[in-house]
């Protein structure tokens, strides 16, 4: 027990949440109505997708492909079953292993890319940038990325910030960064505080408090369920000094 990979068990409680980030069917509607008008049927390109609450939310409102795309098989794993259960076609959605920084497709294959969450892991200007080729010249992209909503947060806030996400920028700065890789910002919208804790932060709650027995003794594991604490405890006395955001673009020539 005293062999305890943080990043491993991290992941294994990430397995038993409904969500792997903030979010909700109801916010992932709302940012796909700000796109500007799409094909009848388009392709659609899900970077980071974890287990893809957001690509199941798309399903019904477009005619389109969902192309869902992450580097953890067990997240896929648990997508692939869930549309199988909804008997989900293949023709509507294909999942496929890939990493974010090389993704395995072509040139300008996707009408729409969309990234809940998750372009952090690249950086906000590096990641669109990176993923600007695979979208036709007519393409869209959303993406919701962790955003300061203040230019003077609490001191407590930005110092877990900092330490956490030190690339964290605002909406300004931000939009400035899209435009700088090749994109037209043509809405912004604001996750609503909610959106953290009820498919997120509570059942994370939850799963930690269950699992807290099971390595009782072990430091390791105290200190990453800590670790969890530490940030729903910074989320509930913060929010709206930062949330997700939804960046709406469009393709710049």
């Amino acid at each position: 027990m005293s062999d305890v990979d943080p990043f491993k068990l991290f992941l294994d409680i990430q397995l038993k949440l409904p969500r792997n980030g903030p979010g909700s069917a109801r916010a992932t509607a709302e940012a796909f109505a700000l796109v500007p008008e799409l094909p009848p049927a388009p392709e659609i390109l899900d970077v980071g997708c974890g287990q893809g609450p957001e690509a199941f939310d798309l399903l019904p409102l477009t005619q389109g492909r969902i192309t869902a795309v992450d580097l953890f098989e067990p997240f896929l794993d648990k997508l692939h079953a869930r549309a199988v259960a909804e008997e989900v076609p293949d023709e509507r959605l294909t999942v496929k292993r890939a990493d974010m920084e090389e993704l395995p497709f072509g040139d300008g294959e996707f009408d729409l890319i969309w990234s809940e969450g998750a372009i952090y892991l690249m950086g906000f200007e590096d990641g669109l940038r990176a993923w600007r080729r695979h979208l036709k010249p007519a393409g869209a992209c959303v993406v919701s990325e962790l955003t300061w909503l203040t230019d003077t947060p609490s001191p407590e806030a930005w110092d877990y910030w900092r330490e956490m996400y030190p690339g964290m920028g605002t909406v300004e700065t931000n939009s400035e960064a899209a435009k700088r890789a090749g994109y037209r910002v043509v809405a912004t919208t604001v996750l609503p505080k909610e959106d953290w804790f009820t498919d997120y932060y509570g059942p994370m709650k939850e799963e930690i408090r269950k699992s807290w027995g099971e390595y009782e003794g072990v430091e390791e594991v105290k200190a990453v369920f800590n670790e969890m604490y530490r940030e729903i405890d910074i989320a509930e006395r913060f929010i709206g000094e930062f949330s997700y955001v939804f960046y709406v673009m469009t393709r710049a020539e």
